[in-house]
């Protein structure tokens, strides 16, 4: 998980690329500690060459990313913004995962940090016996149920549907439920 991180002077005179670079956002263990780390980067960048205009590289910039949801992402973060980012990149991974559901289903990223322990998350491969297994664990009683008597019916692709919102994450598929 990596940010392209460079400032807006460099950008106006064109050395972004001289004084920007990718940065790995897994090797900071908090917002704070990354933003220490951007502002000792852009001192040394003035000192060894200051910009024409004569002032500092303050006004960060972030012109690209990777291996993170788009919702994380912002040319001109805020330090808050900063730290989501941060706190989702520390996130174990089906806790990622989770955070990128509830972003997609619509909340913000505080919100989904905050609540993302209440979603469950399961890999999920379509297969009928998956469904089966999942309605069993549900309804444990219903397969007795459907036996003794001719009549009942179960529908595992709407019991689906009904009740998970199936997405994609790093290629795998999932059912999710909040």
């Amino acid at each position: 998980m990596k940010l392209f991180v460079t400032d807006y002077a460099s950008y106006n005179e064109g050395t972004q690329f001289e004084f920007g670079h990718w940065v790995d956002l897994t090797d900071f263990a908090d917002g704070e500690s990354f933003c220490e780390y951007l502002e000792d980067h852009f001192k040394k960048a003035d000192a060894k060459r200051p910009l024409s205009c004569g002032s500092e590289r303050e006004e960060w910039m972030f012109t690209d990313y990777e291996d993170f949801p788009r919702e994380l992402y912002s040319e001109c973060m805020s330090r808050q913004e900063i730290d989501y980012l941060i706190e989702f990149v520390n996130l174990q991974e089906e806790d990622r995962a989770k955070v990128t559901f509830l972003l997609g289903d619509g909340c913000d990223i505080g919100e989904a940090l905050r609540d993302y322990d209440d979603v469950y998350l399961r890999p999920y491969d379509g297969t009928n016996r998956e469904k089966w297994e999942l309605f069993e664990e549900y309804y444990p009683d219903a397969e007795d149920m459907s036996n003794k008597n001719d009549y009942v019916t179960i529908d595992y692709d709407r019991f689906i549907s009904e009740n998970f919102t199936e997405f994609q994450y790093n290629g795998e598929t999932y059912l999710a439920q909040r």
